[in-house]
């Protein structure tokens, strides 16, 4: 069964909040991904993403990274998706997102290649490359990114400054 958006603070009509979220991750098509660890600290990356129809975001990464250590660790994770705005403090569109994230395994993984292929085409067009994500054999690795909670302004639909909450309920 699909998500559905439990709002905790404004006042907007569940269904449209969700066409409003969905409308700005397919717009956008890159996140800033907050991660933290016990021995590095605070850290942020942009990643490419793809979503799915249960509010999972998926973007694929280098084990070696520091955000990929951090995930090891700590599943918690932020990220951003915004849109820039046409001038300066005007028209803002983005969200702000909580959940965990880690690397995606089995089922995880092959549902995270197909989002992300579906959305950039050309991604693991070759079998070899393909597997290695599949497998987990490569550097390379899948990653998902579970949203439980999201922040969204959407001021040329939304209104000026009007940031709705909500949490994901699946």
């Amino acid at each position: 069964m699909p998500y559905r958006l439990d709002i905790t603070q404004g006042d907007w009509p569940a269904d449209l909040l969700r066409k409003g979220v969905e409308g700005l991750l397919a717009e956008a098509m890159v996140l800033t991904l907050a991660t933290s660890g016990h021995e590095r600290g605070p850290h942020a990356n942009l990643a490419f993403f793809a979503y799915d129809d249960d509010l999972v975001l998926y973007f694929v990464s280098e084990r070696s990274t520091r955000h990929s250590h951090h995930l090891a660790e700590e599943a918690r994770a932020a990220a951003t998706v915004f849109l820039p705005p046409p001038v300066f403090g005007e028209q803002l569109r983005g969200l702000q997102l909580t959940g965990s994230a880690g690397e995606a395994w089995g089922r995880q993984a092959e549902a995270a290649l197909a989002a992300y292929q579906g959305r950039y085409p050309s991604f693991a067009q070759d079998e070899d490359v393909r597997r290695q994500y599949l497998t987990g054999a490569g550097a390379g690795a899948l990653y998902r990114f579970e949203v439980d909670e999201l922040t969204a302004v959407d001021e040329p639909n939304f209104g000026r400054r009007n940031y709705l909450r909500a949490r994901v309920v699946r």
